[in-house]
């Protein structure tokens, strides 16, 4: 099952809102591609908000840090913002939370850039 998405810009920060399951790399290839493409289009500083994403493997996790990455050498960040559940489970475990910058809300997200 592909995930499904939605796409906000506030001045130059731009916001995923990620809703379904991450299990296979085909899941996120449609957003990885938008995320790459805005990336290159000076949309670097990044927010994903995951309050409806519900499960995340390796895969996922490879997909953020994949655009941690770009984003930073972009001169840019990547945000998360509403991590629950299982989500937040396989952050702790893999102590994902001390690499990404996390936040309750994606309103507090979106002050981190200002």
């Amino acid at each position: 099952m592909k995930i499904e998405f939605e796409i906000e810009v506030k001045d130059l920060v731009i916001i995923y809102k990620i809703k379904g399951k991450i299990t296979s790399d085909i899941d996120f290839e449609e957003i990885e591609k938008e995320v790459f493409k805005n990336i290159n289009k000076n949309y670097f500083r990044i927010i994903f908000n995951l309050d409806e994403l519900t499960h995340t493997n390796s895969m996922g996790i490879s997909f953020f840090m994949r655009t941690l990455t770009k984003s930073r050498i972009m001169g840019g960040e990547l945000i998360l913002c509403n991590v629950r559940g299982n989500v937040d489970k396989i952050f702790k475990i893999a102590k994902l939370n001390e690499i990404y910058t996390i936040y309750n809300s994606q309103k507090e997200a979106i002050k981190h850039f200002n």
